[in-house]
C-alpha cells in the first residue's frame, strides 16, 4: 500500500509481461520519433526535459517547506506543493526521460 499525492491509500499495481511490452514499444516509437527531428528540434525538446525534470521537485520541496514555516493550518503554498508533487509523479511516468 503506497500513499499518493493527496494523503490517500492506494494500492500498488505492478506492471505485467504485456504492460511491460508495451512500454517498452512506446519507448522505441518514441525513440524512433525523435531521431526523425532536425538536431536542432532534438536539443531543444532535450534540454527543457531536463530544465524540468531537474527543477520540479526542488520547487514542490519548497514549497512543502514554505507552507511548514509559516505554521498554523495547511494553506495555499501546500496545494501549490501537491500539484507540482503530482506533476513530478506524471513526469516519471513519461518515456521520454528514458529517449532524450
Amino acid at each position: 500500500m503506497c500513499v499518493n499525492a493527496d494523503g490517500a491509500n492506494q494500492e500498488t499495481n505492478l506492471p505485467t509481461g504485456d504492460e511491460t511490452m508495451a512500454n517498452e514499444n512506446k519507448t522505441a516509437d518514441l525513440r524512433t520519433a525523435m531521431q526523425q527531428l532536425d538536431p536542432t528540434t532534438y536539443q531543444e525538446i532535450r534540454e527543457s526535459y531536463y530544465r524540468i525534470a531537474d527543477n520540479l521537485k526542488p520547487l514542490a520541496d519548497a514549497l512543502e517547506k514554505a507552507d511548514a514555516d509559516q505554521g498554523g493550518d495547511a494553506g495555499p503554498l501546500l496545494d501549490e506543493h501537491f500539484l507540482f508533487l503530482q506533476m513530478y509523479d506524471l513526469l516519471r511516468k513519461s518515456n521520454l526521460g528514458g529517449v532524450v
